[in-house]
C-alpha cells in the first residue's frame, strides 16, 4: 500500500510561513505579523530551545553613535571579510545593530550593566569595544523573542520538520515560484501541507554530521530544500573551520571568555597565538584562530586548551551570567575554567558563511522565498564577522519578514501540485517501509569520518577535495537510498542526514573552484590570496539533477569602500 494512504494529513493557509524558530526566524515572524501579515511558524524542535540560539555566546554587537564611527566600523567589517563582502548588503547594517538591540530591550530583554550603562565588551574579530553583553545569555533572549512572537499572535507549530518546498509549476528545480511547503509531525506522522504566498526559511547551519556531537537537529535542511527548488547557494567554500571546547555539545563562548581575558595554551604551555596576531591574539578571526590550531596539533604541540584559570572573581561573576549553558556543560563533564585548562578542538562549521544567496532584503533568487540566519550565505561578513552573527541573524530576519511581509500584494495563495505533493509524501517516508538497509548512525559515521580524515580542510588540495567528493557521491548513491528509520523521530535524522550530505558535496565542488586560500578556505596547492583574479563569489546552483557552479565578479564599481585605499560614492 502506497504511503500516502496510510499517513493522516492536514493542510494549513498563510500569507507567510517562517521555518525555523532561532533567533533569525522569531525576527522575521514578529517584524511579519507588525505589517498586518497572517504567519504562521514551523519548529521541528520547541520555538526558542531548539538550534543554536538559546546557546548564543551572551553578546550581540550594537552601534553607539555618541561613540562610534560608523564609517569605520564599516570598512573594518570590508577589510576583516577581505574584500569579499556584499556591500549590498552590508549597507545600513551597523546603524541596525542598535535598532535590533533597542527592540529586544523594548520586548524584555535584559542585559548586563556598569554604571547604568549596557556593560561592552570587544569581542572575536573585533578591534573596538562593539558589543553589548547578555543577562543569562541567549536562554533568556530566546525566552523573551518566543513570548513576543505568541504575544503578536502568530501560528506556531512545534515539532513538525519543513522537508521540501513547494514550487508552482511542481517542478525540482522550478521555473515558477515558492508557494509553501511540506512536512511532517516527529510524533504522530500527520503530513502537513503548508500553503503560503511567501517562505522563509530560517533553519539554521548544517552541524549533524560535521563532528560527533548530538546535534541531529541542525542538518541544514532549509539549505537544502532551498538547493532542491533551484536557489543559487553562495561561498559554500568559506565556511568557517572554527574550534569549540572538546566533548562538549555547546557553543564555543569566545566571544565572552576571549573578551573577559581567557587565552590560548598549548601543551607546552606556550601562548601560541602570539605568533599569529599579535594586536588581537585570540580574539582574531575565527579562522585564523582554527588555522593556528591546527598547525600546533600538526607539529606536535598539541593539544590545545582554554585557560581562563588567572581571571578575577568579577570575571567569573559575568562569565556565569553571559554563558550559562556553556558554564553548566563545563561543570557538568567535572570542568571548572577556575582551575582547569579546557582541551579546544578545531570543527567545520557553516554558521557563517556560505548558504541561500540572499539580497540585501532576504529574497532568494526565487519568487516567493526569502531567507535569514545562518541558512543565508551572510555574504555581509566576506570570510569572516564584526558585526556578530547572531546580530546579523536578527537583521536578516527582520529584513527577510519585512520583505515577505510587503511583497504579499504581488503574490497570490497558489493551488498545490498534487503529483509533487504526493511525491513528496512517499519520498518523505519511504524509510519508514524499508525492511533492511542503514541506520541514519551507520551513515553519519561514514560522513564523520570523512572529516576527520581531513579531506574537506582545513588544509586542501585537489588531490583531498576530489577524493573526498567520490566518497561523498558514493554515499549519495549508495547508502542513501538505503537508509531505514525506526520510527517518525528517527526519520528526522534520516533525512538530516542526507540534507548535511548536500552540504559536504557543495563544499567540495565549490572548494575545487577557488584556487587560492582566504579566510578558512586554505589550499596547500594555492596557498596565496590572490585579489587580482579572486574578488570574486563562488556560486552553485541545481541543473537537472546535476550541480552547476561558476564564479561571480564582486560589482566593486558599485561599491563604498574598495581595496587600495579606493572609495565609491
Amino acid at each position: 500500500m502506497a504511503v500516502s494512504q496510510q499517513i493522516k494529513s492536514e493542510t494549513l493557509e498563510t500569507d507567510v510561513l517562517v521555518l525555523g524558530g532561532g533567533i533569525a526566524g522569531c525576527f522575521a515572524a514578529i517584524r511579519a505579523r507588525e505589517l498586518g501579515a497572517d504567519v504562521v511558524m514551523v519548529d521541528k524542535g520547541n520555538l526558542g530551545r531548539s538550534g543554536l540560539s538559546h546557546q548564543m555566546s551572551g553578546v550581540l554587537t550594537c552601534f553607539d553613535p555618541d561613540t562610534d564611527d560608523r564609517e569605520q566600523w564599516y570598512r573594518e567589517c570590508v577589510e576583516a571579510g577581505e574584500w569579499l563582502c556584499d556591500q549590498h548588503r552590508l549597507e545600513g547594517m551597523v546603524t541596525e545593530t542598535a535598532e535590533r538591540i533597542n527592540d529586544l530591550e523594548r520586548w524584555g530583554v535584559t542585559f548586563q550593566r556598569d554604571n547604568g550603562k549596557r556593560l561592552r565588551k570587544a569581542c572575536v574579530g573585533q578591534r573596538h569595544i562593539r558589543n553589548v553583553v547578555l543577562t543569562n545569555g541567549g536562554l533568556q533572549m530566546m525566552s523573551v523573542l518566543r513570548g513576543e512572537v505568541l504575544r503578536l499572535g502568530s501560528r506556531v507549530l512545534e515539532r513538525v520538520m519543513a522537508t521540501d518546498l513547494l514550487t508552482s509549476d511542481g517542478d525540482f528545480p522550478t521555473t515558477g515560484q515558492v508557494i509553501g511547503a511540506a512536512g511532517f509531525n516527529i510524533r504522530n506522522g500527520t503530513f502537513y501541507v503548508f500553503r503560503a504566498k511567501a517562505v522563509v526559511i530560517a533553519t539554521g547551519p548544517t552541524l549533524a554530521i560535521l563532528s560527533r556531537m548530538p546535534v541531529y537537529n541542525l542538518s541544514g535542511d532549509g539549505k537544502a530544500m532551498a538547493f532542491r527548488a533551484g536557489c543559487e547557494m553562495r561561498n559554500i567554500e568559506l565556511a568557517h573551520y572554527g574550534y569549540r571546547p572538546k566533548d562538549f555539545n555547546t557553543a564555543p563562548g569566545a566571544n565572552i571568555l576571549f573578551g573577559e581575558g581567557a587565552v590560548m595554551v598549548n601543551a607546552q604551555g606556550e601562548r601560541f597565538m602570539k605568533k599569529w596576531d599579535q594586536e588581537l591574539v585570540e580574539r582574531s578571526t575565527r579562522s585564523l584562530v582554527g588555522r593556528a590550531i591546527v598547525v600546533e596539533m600538526l607539529e606536535n604541540r598539541g593539544p590545545v586548551y582554554l585557560d581562563a584559570t588567572h581571571l578575577d572573581d568579577a570575571a567569573y561573576r559575568r562569565i556565569d551570567m553571559a554563558i550559562p549553558i556553556v558554564m553548566r556543560s563545563f561543570a557538568a563533564g567535572g570542568l571548572d575554567i577556575r582551575k582547569d585548562l579546557v582541551p579546544y578542538v578545531v570543527t567545520l562549521t557553516d554558521i557563517c558563511p556560505g548558504g541561500i544567496r540572499v539580497n540585501r532584503s532576504g529574497a532568494t533568487t526565487l519568487t516567493g522565498l526569502f531567507a535569514a540566519g545562518a541558512a543565508t550565505d551572510h555574504a555581509e561578513v566576506g570570510v569572516t564577522d564584526v558585526i556578530s552573527i547572531g546580530m546579523a541573524s536578527a537583521i536578516g530576519g527582520h529584513r527577510a519578514g519585512e520583505a515577505a511581509a510587503r511583497s504579499l500584494a504581488a503574490l497570490d495563495l497558489q493551488a498545490v501540485d498534487t503529483h509533487q505533493v504526493e511525491s513528496l509524501q512517499n519520498k518523505i517516508f519511504a524509510p519508514l517501509w524499508r525492511q533492511i538497509g542503514l541506520t541514519r548512525e551507520e551513515v553519519r559515521e561514514h560522513c564523520v569520518s570523512v572529516q576527520e580524515q581531513g579531506m574537506f580542510g582545513p588544509i586542501r588540495s585537489d588531490g583531498k577535495l576530489k577524493a573526498a567528493m567520490k566518497i561523498v557521491q558514493g554515499i549519495k548513491h549508495e547508502e542513501i537510498p538505503r537508509m531505514v528509520a525506526r520510527d517518525y523521530h528517527d526519520l528526522v535524522g534520516v533525512i538530516g542526514v542526507e540534507n548535511g550530505l548536500l552540504f559536504l558535496e557543495l563544499l567540495a565542488h565549490t572548494a575545487l573552484l577557488r584556487t587560492e586560500s582566504r579566510g578558512s578556505h586554505y589550499r596547500e596547492d594555492y596557498p596565496a590570496r590572490d585579489d587580482k583574479n579572486w574578488l570574486k563569489w563562488v556560486i552553485a546552483k541545481r541543473e537537472g539533477r546535476q550541480i552547476k557552479t561558476w564564479v561571480e565578479p564582486l560589482p566593486m564599481s558599485e561599491y563604498p569602500v574598495r581595496p587600495n585605499g579606493g572609495q565609491g560614492r
